[in-house]
C-alpha cells in the first residue's frame, strides 16, 4: 500500500473536485454552462509536492491560452521551467504532453534530469484536464488537443519574443506518453514541416518522441462491443457519463502506481476513474481519422513501447513506424513492458537528440 510522506499527506488528503460533483450537475453543463469557474475547481487545488519541489528550485512561468477564439472563457494552461544558470546551452525546448486522467505537473518528478542537461521543459494541461478548463476529462472532440499544444508553443514563442535578448531560434522536441503521444503524433502530422520550410514565427517542430502512444487500443483495455453500442445511443445526450473501466487497473505491474494516482486530486478519478461516453467514442474516431494519417509524418520521431502493454496495443506504434514517409525514424520495442515505463526511456533518447 502507497502511502504519502508525512510532509506530503496534507496535499494527498485534499478531496479532488471531480469526486465532490454529481454525475447528474456534469451532464446538465452543456445546456447550464460551467458557470464562474470553468475548470471546475481544478484551477484552485494546491501544486503536487514535486511540483512545489521544481518551481522553488528552477525559474518557472505560468502561462494560458485561449482555445474558443476571443471568448476567453475556455483556455489551457500550461507550465515553463527553465534550467538553471551553468546549465549546458541546449538551446533546446522539451514539450511533455501528459496521459488520459492526469496533469502536465506530474512530469516535475523527471524534469530536474532534462533541467540541468539544459533543455527548458514545458507542460501543458491538456483541455478538460488540469487547470485548463473544461469538465474533467470530458473530450467529445479530439481535434482541439494539437491545437492546443501547437498554440501552447506559439505563445512560449511570443513570450520570447518580448524578452530583452530574444536569442536564437530553439529547437522543439514534442514528447508525450499514452494519450499524450498520440497528441505528439497528432501535433507533429498537423504541424510538423520539413526544417526550414516554416514561416518566421511559427513554432517549428525538430522531432517527436512517442511513449507508449495511444494508436491502437489493446484488447484488454477495449469495452466489449455492447458497452460502445450502449454509449452510441446516449452520447447525444450523456456525453459526460463515466461508463467504461477502460485502463484502469492495467497501467502497470506495480500496483502502488495506482494507489499514488488515486489519492492524487489533480487526477482523474470519478466513479473510479470510468471513461466518459463521449471522450471513449472520440477516441475511437480519433483513432481512424489518425491512423489514414500515417505517410504524411516527415520529421524525425522516435517510437517506444512494451510488448506486454495492456493499455495501448505496441502494434499501433509498429504500423506507424511503417507507414510514415520520415526518413529518420526509430522504433524501440520492450519485452513484456507494461504501460507506465515511459519517462525513463525518455531520459535516454532526449539525451541521445
Amino acid at each position: 500500500m502507497w502511502t504519502p510522506l508525512p510532509e506530503e499527506a496534507a496535499y494527498y488528503s485534499t478531496p479532488a473536485p471531480s469526486d465532490t460533483q454529481s454525475v447528474i450537475s456534469q451532464l446538465l453543463v452543456p445546456l447550464t454552462g460551467p458557470g464562474e469557474d470553468a475548470t471546475f475547481g481544478r484551477a484552485a487545488l494546491p501544486r503536487a509536492p514535486d511540483e512545489l519541489k521544481i518551481r522553488a528550485e528552477y525559474a518557472s512561468r505560468d502561462g494560458r491560452i485561449s482555445i474558443d477564439g476571443d471568448k476567453g472563457k475556455e483556455f489551457v494552461s500550461y507550465q515553463v521551467w527553465e534550467p538553471k544558470a551553468g546549465a549546458p546551452l541546449k538551446g533546446s525546448d522539451l514539450l511533455f504532453i501528459h496521459g488520459i486522467n492526469d496533469f502536465g505537473g506530474k512530469f516535475a518528478c523527471h524534469a530536474r534530469l532534462f533541467l540541468d542537461a539544459g533543455y527548458r521543459v514545458i507542460v501543458p494541461d491538456l483541455p478538460s484536464h488540469g487547470r485548463s478548463t473544461g469538465i474533467h476529462v470530458y473530450l467529445p472532440d479530439l481535434d482541439v488537443l494539437a491545437d492546443a499544444v501547437y498554440g501552447v508553443l506559439g505563445d512560449v514563442i511570443k513570450h520570447d519574443s518580448t524578452a530583452a535578448d530574444p536569442g536564437q531560434k530553439r529547437k522543439i522536441f514534442v514528447a508525450g506518453q499514452s494519450l499524450g503521444g498520440f497528441v505528439a503524433a497528432q501535433t507533429c502530422l498537423k504541424y510538423g514541416i520539413p526544417k526550414g520550410t516554416g514561416l518566421v514565427g511559427e513554432a517549428e517542430i525538430s522531432g517527436g518522441l512517442f511513449l507508449c502512444p495511444m494508436l491502437a487500443i489493446s484488447k484488454e483495455t477495449r469495452p466489449h462491443w455492447t458497452v460502445e453500442l450502449v454509449a452510441r445511443g446516449i452520447a447525444s445526450f450523456a456525453g459526460p457519463l463515466p461508463l467504461a473501466a477502460a485502463n484502469k487497473g492495467k497501467n502497470s505491474e506495480d500496483p502502488t502506481v495506482e494507489e499514488q494516482f488515486n489519492l492524487d486530486p489533480q487526477t482523474y478519478r470519478k466513479c473510479y476513474g470510468k471513461l466518459r461516453v463521449g471522450t471513449g467514442l472520440a477516441i475511437l474516431k480519433s483513432l481512424t481519422e489518425l491512423n489514414s494519417m500515417l505517410p504524411t509524418l516527415k520529421i524525425p520521431f522516435s517510437l517506444h513501447h512494451g510488448t506486454g502493454d495492456l493499455v495501448t496495443s505496441y502494434h499501433g506504434s509498429e504500423k506507424l513506424f511503417s507507414e510514415a514517409s520520415s526518413t529518420d525514424k526509430k522504433i524501440h520495442l520492450y519485452d513484456n513492458y507494461y504501460h507506465i515505463r515511459g519517462p525513463n526511456i525518455l531520459t535516454t533518447e532526449v539525451f541521445s537528440l
